[in-house]
């Protein structure tokens, strides 16, 4: 490297020793010791976009961990279809997951560090902007309106920023806001909350300014591993929605000349709102997503699947891409991953496996990421491709065999029906050296949310026909041919006005289980006090007929059932040749259905006989009465057993557990809550060094502790 080159690398190294004077001292570290700013005093430039570039890539490294931690402990698992493994009790972070049953330390791990990261991420956009915006060759591309590696860079920086800001105001309401960089304590000494309406509208503005002059998806050797013209289109869209959307705010919040329409009533010093002018964001979201999707540049909706017979799923193979190390074509942005290092797909956010720490097959994977069964059983149509890819009811056992879900609160095989959307048993090389390292991307963006999203909008503006166009397109794919008529046209035909309204969010549930979307769909729709109380209610019913009848019977057909018929066989004996089966392609009647049904479950085809334990082959389970009730004192159990079946608890722990099922769903909002039109108390408190450092400007909201 030059010494040009690594002068300016030192330049920005000790600019960047500045941000450890971040924010308020954003949690408990020593931010005041730090040498004095005028260490950062000499004039800061790039010299080409190649070092703007590396600067940007230390962005996108420590994007990779900024939510990570509130992603595993709300978003992931805090809707009315996604949910944890353990017992209520076993882990502080189900408190503000359920919404605060009780009070909980504001200096909450995960959600310092959140901030403290969103914010570093935020000044140093700041300081690349303002670094760029003095160069000649960006001003001279500005004026001329030119497309180029500068201003695609200011446009990078420009996202950080909008999307660091969008997250703050989705987990902490009201935060302070800058613009422009941080470098000195005296800069914050009156720092006070901003109205999330002023920050909404600044970062939209700047997106809607840069993003004319990036690259689409697959221009200038952009892909969906760095920020394009095509994302912070989706981001426009998605800011905009939740602009315009329904958010709990502060009693004691100047929110200026915005008129607001409330839901409910008021507790915690709090209200649940949203902006009278609403419609004009979802005009902003329109606009935005309906230029993406018209231009997506390399993105694309997958609808086809090219693998042939026995696979005919175009949803999975989506998730195919991720775990093939590959960037999947519908992706807009994925978090990129390095195979060796930590990542959370699927040891957090997928299918489950009982293995060691490393050299299993596969290796521990947590399983995080759960349904509640209601969902499962009772949302999804029986024909619909999603249902076994997105969650399953058995696990690896860690030394290439298939063991069934327990629901009996847990981790890896127990703790009820688990995401199946990532598995490294389905890797093309799957990796089982150590846990936690599979180097699978986090995607964030994909093709099918900002199709839905669109809809949405069209929806909500009143232009039902074009709702209805989008909605088809996602909705088509879930569907084998023949059913289509059915499950898709004539069903999206019938809908109109509220009704077209609620099965575009009926959509985006049964499409992004397991992704950390609903939570938030549910919050800024308006939705979420009813969701929660609706959930909670399924649940209860359900488990009410499983302790009286042993089963219970879904409006869809589907029966959960206190006991399954189970037994683990040798797939090859049934005219199988993979273990990993893929869509179940043969009737009930024949010998393979109980395999291959419900899909996309088994273990590697990879793996030999010296990599598991049972000499015999029997990796593979066969299951009977999943959908079904089979009286345990009937013929028909008899007959099983006869085969080898084996009676096995299934729904029986979901009576013996039923807190966990029933009155711990969101255990602090009650239906007597519910009752009286409370708000849902979903926000995240600012720690204690924030409140400390603020001169008194600043304050916690919404009913928590000042320290």
């Amino acid at each position: 490297m030059s010494k040009t080159k690594l002068n300016v690398m030192k330049r920005f190294s000790i600019y960047m020793l500045a941000l450890t004077l971040l924010l308020l001292g954003a949690c408990k570290r020593d931010f005041l010791e730090v040498s004095s700013p005028s260490a950062v005093d000499e004039k800061f430039v790039f010299s080409s976009p190649q070092e703007a570039y590396k600067v940007i890539m230390g962005e996108y490294e420590l994007w990779r961990n900024a939510n990570g931690g509130l992603f595993y402990d709300l978003d992931v698992v805090g809707s009315d279809a996604e949910t944890h493994p353990e017992s209520y009790d076993a882990q502080m972070r189900h408190i503000p997951e359920g919404l605060y049953a009780s009070e909980m330390t504001i200096d909450y791990t995960n959600s310092v560090d959140t901030w403290a990261d969103l914010y570093q991420i935020a000044n140093r956009a700041n300081m690349i902007m303002e670094a760029i915006a003095e160069n000649s060759e960006y001003q001279a591309a500005l004026k001329e309106n030119q497309t180029t590696d500068w201003t695609h860079l200011y446009g990078e920086a420009a996202v950080f920023r909008a999307y660091a800001y969008f997250n703050l105001v989705r987990y902490f309401g009201d935060v302070p806001y800058f613009d422009i960089p941080i470098t000195t304590l005296s800069q914050t000494d009156s720092a006070a909350l901003t109205s999330r309406d002023y920050i909404y509208d600044q970062e939209l503005a700047k997106l809607q300014k840069v993003q004319g002059l990036m690259h689409r998806l697959g221009e200038g050797g952009i892909n969906a591993e760095r920020f394009s013209r095509t994302f912070a289109q989706g981001l426009i869209g998605k800011i905009a929605l939740f602009a315009g959307g329904y958010s709990l705010r502060r009693n004691d919040m100047d929110y200026g000349n915005v008129s607001l329409q409330q839901k409910g009533t008021d507790k915690w010093g709090a209200y649940y709102a949203r902006r009278s002018d609403y419609k004009d964001y979802y005009q902003i979201a329109n606009t935005a997503l309906k230029e993406l999707v018209d231009n997506p540049g390399s993105a694309t909706l997958i609808t086809t699947d090219p693998r042939g017979e026995g696979y005919n799923n175009p949803f999975q193979y989506n998730f195919q891409y991720n775990m093939n190390l590959q960037v999947s074509p519908e992706s807009l942005y994925e978090v990129g991953e390095t195979q060796g290092q930590a990542s959370e797909r699927p040891y957090a956010f997928g299918r489950p496996s009982n293995g060691g720490g490393a050299n299993a097959y596969p290796c521990k994977s947590y399983g995080q990421s759960r349904m509640f069964p209601v969902f499962y059983y009772g949302d999804y149509d029986p024909t619909d491709l999603r249902r076994d890819v997105t969650a399953t009811v058995t696990v690896n056992s860690g030394s290439a065999s298939e063991v069934l879900v327990n629901f009996t609160p847990g981790s890896r095989n127990q703790g009820g029906i688990s995401n199946n959307k990532w598995d490294e048993s389905r890797m093309a090389v799957p990796f089982t050296a150590a846990q936690r390292k599979s180097g699978i991307n986090w995607v964030q963006m994909r093709m099918a949310d900002v199709i839905l999203m669109l809809a949405e909008t069209y929806a909500e503006l009143g232009q039902e026909a074009a709702a209805k166009e989008q909605l088809t397109r996602v909705r088509s794919r879930a569907f084998n041919e023949q059913h289509r008529y059915t499950k898709v046209t004539s069903y999206i035909g019938s809908l109109s006005g509220e009704a077209l309204k609620e099965a575009i969010q009926q959509e985006r549930k049964l499409e992004f289980a397991g992704e950390g979307i609903r939570r938030y769909d549910l919050i800024r729709t308006g939705m979420f006090p009813e969701r929660i109380k609706q959930v909670r209610d399924q649940q209860k019913e359900m488990v009410a007929s499983l302790t009286s009848k042993g089963y219970y019977t879904f409006e869809n057909g589907n029966t959960i059932s206190n006991y399954i018929y189970v037994k683990a066989v040798n797939v090859t004996q049934l005219g199988i040749s993979k273990m990993l089966t893929t869509q179940c392609n043969v009737l009930e009647n024949d010998p393979s259905h109980p395999v291959r049904f419900p899909s996309w479950r088994g273990n590697c085809d990879l793996w030999t006989t010296q990599n598991f334990l049972p000499s015999d082959g029997n990796r593979n389970l066969a299951i009977k009465g999943l959908f079904e009730y089979i009286d345990p004192s009937g013929s028909e159990a008899a007959a099983l057993v006869e085969q080898g079946y084996k009676k096995t608890e299934w729904a029986i722990n979901i009576v013996n557990f039923k807190d966990q099922y029933t009155t711990n769903i969101f255990k602090g909002y009650t239906d007597a809550y519910y009752a009286a039109g409370v708000p849902p108390r979903y926000m995240l408190p600012l720690s204690s060094e924030t409140i400390l450092r603020s001169n008194g400007l600043i304050k916690n909201g919404y009913g928590f502790a000042q320290q």
